[in-house]
C-alpha cells in the first residue's frame, strides 16, 4: 500500500481529519516501529577508504582580517590541485600538533597562482612566523553512510584484517591522546556529533573520528544499522516485512487520541464514537501485529549477524592474524567478545 493510500484510509476513519495531518500521524507511527526492534531492512553494508596524508610544501597564514585563510606555496598548491578523491573539502588541516580545522573551501583565484584553503573557523594557533609553515592535510573525520544512520555493527580494516573498536569512549581517548599526536593505522572509530561544517554536502549527518589519525590509504568494509527514512512521496511504500496494517494500527491510536481531545467538535459533526475505547483497541492490535512481525523477521536478522561475525574472524572481532607489508605491522589477532550483542 502506498503512502497516499494509507493517508486516505486514515483520514476517512476520523471525521474532520485532513490527509496532511494523517500523513503526520502515519510517520509518527512509522518512527515508533523503526525504533521498536532491529529490523532486517535496517541492516546495511557499505565501505569507505582513508586517503594518504598531504604535507608537500609549506603554507602561509595571512594576518587579520582573514584569519581563516591558508595559502599554499607552489609545491603545496600543486599537491592540492592533484587531489581527486576525496574532495579536498573532506580533509582536515593542522600545523604541527596544534588545532585541527576542517577545510570548507578551496580555490586558486583568491591568490593566483597559489591554492587557497578556507577553514571552518578562525586560525588561532601561535605560529612563530606567518610564512613557510609545515602542515598536514589528512582526513580524520568521516560522515556516516546516511543521514538516518543509527549505529555501527562492525568496521573492518580490509588491509590489515581486523575490526575497529566501535565502543570506545571519547573521554578515554581524550585522556590517552588529547592532542591527537598519534598517526598510524586507526584502531578506533568514535562518534563526534552532527556534521556542522558550513556548506557540507552531509550537513547534519552523524560524524565520526578515526583514531589514531590515518595517514595512508586503507579500505574499510562496514556493517551498520540505518533507522530508515520517513514516508515522503505519495508513491512511497513500506519495506519488508513491515505491513501497512501495523503502521495504520498505531496511527489510528494517535488519531483516536486526537479525536478524543476534540469531543465537542466531533459531536457537532454527528460523531458519537467512544474514541478512548477505540484508542485502546488500536493499541492492542498494534502490539499484536508488531510481535508477529518481529518473529517473522528474526531469521533474516540472525543470518545477517552470522555473516558479520564470520567476516570478523569467527566468534569475535579481529581474531584472524594479519600482516601489512606496507608498514610492517602484524598481529596474532584479538580476543574480544563476539561482535553481535
Amino acid at each position: 500500500m502506498t503512502f497516499l493510500d494509507m493517508k486516505a484510509e486514515l483520514a476517512q476513519a476520523i471525521p474532520g481529519m485532513s490527509r496532511i495531518y494523517a500523513g503526520t500521524l502515519l510517520n509518527r507511527a512509522w518512527r515508533v516501529i523503526r525504533d521498536a526492534s532491529l529490523w532486517s531492512f535496517q541492516l546495511k553494508d557499505g565501505s569507505f577508504s582513508t586517503p594518504d596524508s598531504v604535507f608537500a610544501g609549506t603554507v602561509t597564514v595571512p594576518s587579520l582580517p582573514t584569519p581563516s585563510i591558508i595559502i599554499g606555496d607552489a609545491t603545496a598548491s600543486a599537491a592540492w590541485a592533484a587531489l581527486t578523491f576525496p574532495f579536498i573539502t573532506q580533509y582536515q588541516f593542522r600545523i604541527s600538533d596544534d588545532c585541527i580545522y576542517n577545510v570548507i573551501a578551496y580555490d586558486t583565484t583568491s591568490n593566483p597562482p597559489f591554492g587557497t584553503l578556507t577553514l571552518d573557523r578562525p586560525f588561532v594557533d601561535p605560529v612563530t612566523t606567518l610564512n613557510n609553515n609545515n602542515y598536514t592535510l589528512a582526513q580524520i573525520y568521516y560522515p556516516a553512510p546516511s543521514p538516518t544512520f543509527k549505529r555501527w555493527l562492525s568496521v573492518q580494516d580490509m588491509i590489515d584484517g581486523y575490526a575497529l573498536r566501535i565502543w570506545s569512549s571519547r573521554r578515554d581517548l581524550n585522556i590517552l591522546d588529547p592532542q591527537r599526536q598519534i598517526t598510524t593505522d586507526p584502531s578506533d572509530i568514535l562518534p563526534m556529533g552532527p556534521d556542522t561544517r558550513p556548506g557540507s554536502a552531509t550537513l547534519g549527518w552523524p560524524m565520526f573520528e578515526m583514531w589514531p589519525s590515518p595517514n595512508t590509504q586503507i579500505s574499510y568494509q562496514t556493517w551498520y544499522v540505518d533507522r530508515g527514512a520517513d514516508l515522503a512521496a505519495n508513491t512511497d511504500e513500506l519495506p519488508e516485512p513491515i505491513t501497512s496494517d501495523v503502521v495504520l494500527s498505531k496511527a489510528r491510536a494517535y488519531a483516536y487520541e486526537w479525536a478524543e481531545a476534540r469531543k465537542d467538535v466531533m459531536a457537532a459533526k454527528g460523531s458519537g464514537s467512544n474514541y478512548a475505547v477505540l484508542k485502546k483497541t488500536a493499541e492492542d492490535d498494534f502490539l499484536a501485529r508488531l510481535k508477529t512481525l518481529r518473529l517473522l523477521d528474526r531469521d533474516t536478522v540472525d543470518a545477517y549477524a552470522a555473516k558479520i561475525n564470520g567476516a570478523n574472524g569467527g566468534a569475535g572481532w579481529g581474531l584472524a592474524p594479519f600482516f601489512n607489508a606496507t608498514n610492517m605491522r602484524s598481529g596474532m589477532g584479538w580476543g574480544w567478545p563476539a561482535l553481535w550483542r
